[in-house]
């Protein structure tokens, strides 16, 4: 069994809490929406054994602080680069899933001399339409209602419905899942300024860089023209796919995703 010691650092007025556990080259994993650093605990346990990992919880989820204004994938980004700072790391490699993918890119864009290379898991790259104010507003509806559903649920009430939407996940990301529901809460919505669109800022991506996406017919959120283009923005980026599976990559297909990550790291 894994030992983490937990700790936390300040990134401008939020505190950020992490977990670390291992030796060697540094990994740093970020969660997605809504989840927590623990959330990635079943792939991360047994990485430990060759790499010092650091699990991140976002600002706004799980044990760190909330965030009045400043919640966009840039200010994600400046949290890990603190990480980095504070901690001492030295060229980590950054992977993230979905939100933390989004991060992930962005640092990967915005500091990459402090990096090694990154991973993204399934990070949100859709066509850069601006919404329109009904469409945001729709949009808040919905998350608000489900971050209510979400709450409104005990722990054992929670493990039972991720049980019934995801019937193939490994036991060990049940409970993990189901805590990050309770923990979750913005102070303000996110900014949208506080983002760069990916196709502006795939260009600027300074390592190397794999992109995972899976199918979206079963809920990615990587078009295929959109994996397709991003090869052509940047020499720096690689482009897996794992076929049958949705947004949640590692989760579904865990092997398959392992070996593609390991291959990747094996490199780099």
């Amino acid at each position: 069994m894994t030992t983490w010691q937990s700790a936390t650092i300040m990134s401008g007025d939020v505190k950020i809490r992490y977990q670390r556990a291992g030796n060697g080259a540094p990994i740093i994993l970020a969660h997605g929406f809504s989840d927590n650093g623990d959330c990635w605990k079943a792939f991360a346990e047994p990485l430990t054994a060759t790499y010092e990992v650091i699990l991140i919880d976002a600002r706004n989820h799980g044990q760190s602080g909330k965030a009045r204004q400043g919640n966009g994938a840039i200010d994600q980004a400046n949290d890990v680069k603190e990480l980095i700072t504070q901690l001492g790391l030295i060229k980590p490699v950054v992977m993230g899933h979905s939100m933390g993918a989004q991060m992930a890119m962005h640092a990967a864009g915005l500091f990459p001399e402090l990096l090694r290379a990154v991973v993204m898991e399934d990070p949100p790259m859709f066509p850069d339409v601006v919404p329109t104010a009904a469409e945001i507003a729709a949009g808040k509806a919905r998350r608000d209602s489900w971050i209510d559903s979400m709450k409104a649920l005990s722990h054992e009430q929670l493990v039972l419905r991720c049980i019934a939407e995801n019937p193939t996940w490994r036991a060990e990301e049940l409970h993990h899942w189901a805590e990050s529901k309770h923990q979750f809460g913005f102070v303000n919505d996110p900014e949208p300024a506080r983002t760069i669109h990916w196709q502006k800022l795939i260009p600027q991506i300074g390592v190397p860089a794999l992109l995972i996406g899976s199918d979206p017919s079963k809920g990615s959120i990587v078009p295929a023209a959109a994996a397709a283009e991003a090869r052509t923005l940047s020499a720096q980026i690689e482009v897996a796919l794992v076929r049958n599976v949705g947004h949640c990559i590692r989760r579904e297909a865990p092997l398959q995703y392992s070996a593609v990550v390991h291959e990747f790291l094996r490199r780099h």
